[in-house]
């Protein structure tokens, strides 16, 4: 991605400053953060090919997703998203003035079974970068103690919470978070957490990057499963040749 130009910069600000729940007191509670879940997707409702990254955003709609990243606590996505992907959920499309003074949220990873790679830019690029911060990585009960005790000796945090049927327990996830400090957690994914997100009625916040791109039927969905609540838009905004709604879902209705 080469240099942006401070329009493109202005012009991320200017959106997220639109989204009434960024700029609004904190929905976070007692027993959870306030949570944005957002992601980018093809106009076929595709996110990812399988077990491959697959890059959508266009320039400018990712250099919003990194200025909302500067405007949460947390980021959290899954383990598979961390294996395929290799993350640093860090800001950097930002301003050339703000990168030595931007605020880098809190990454978190969803990892029952503890298979994050010890060579992960999560886990190794703290160790050169004193502004970037060790991940929590949330596991369950039944996990590797010497695993663990590799993590933790790195300079990881792990986090342990109840499974059901093997999964984690988001409302035991995203309560642990809120006790350590996390008030407002941006969720990118990958489709598995996304999916259980949106079926566990806890998100405040959706924003999705459509980009005009169709991957086909070899893509991976969004959405697994339908989702019975509505999805209300809030505001729609083109950047570059993507288009960004932010939406609210009204959960609960009837």
């Amino acid at each position: 991605m080469g240099e942006l130009s401070n329009t493109v910069f202005s012009h991320a600000e200017e959106f997220v400053q639109q989204v009434p729940l960024l700029v609004t007191s904190s929905h976070a509670t007692i027993n959870r953060p306030a949570i944005t879940l957002t992601f980018a997707q093809s106009l076929d409702g595709k996110i990812s090919l399988p077990g491959q990254q697959l890059l959508l955003s266009g320039a400018e709609s990712m250099a919003m997703t990194h200025r909302l990243r500067s405007m949460h606590d947390g980021i959290l996505v899954g383990i598979d998203t961390v294996i395929c992907d290799d993350p640093q959920l860090c800001v950097r499309h930002v301003p050339a003035s703000e990168l030595t003074s931007v605020a880098h949220p809190q990454p978190i990873v969803l990892d029952s079974q503890l298979r994050i790679p010890l060579t992960a830019r999560l886990l190794v690029g703290p160790q050169t970068n004193s502004r970037l911060k060790m991940p929590f990585i949330v596991t369950g009960p039944d996990h590797d103690p010497a695993r663990r005790a590799q993590l933790e000796q790195m300079g990881a945090r792990v986090v342990v919470v109840a499974c059901d049927a093997g999964r984690l327990c988001l409302g035991a996830v995203v309560r642990e978070l809120r006790q350590l400090g996390i008030m407002r957690l941006m969720v990118e994914g990958g489709a598995r957490v996304i999916q259980a997100f949106l079926e566990s009625q806890i998100v405040d916040l959706l924003i999705i990057t459509i980009a005009p791109v169709l991957v086909g039927s070899s893509g991976v969905a969004a959405a697994l499963s339908p989702l019975s609540a509505p999805i209300v838009p809030q505001l729609y905004e083109q950047f570059g040749r993507d288009v960004v709604m932010a939406a609210t879902i009204q959960h609960n209705v009837g």
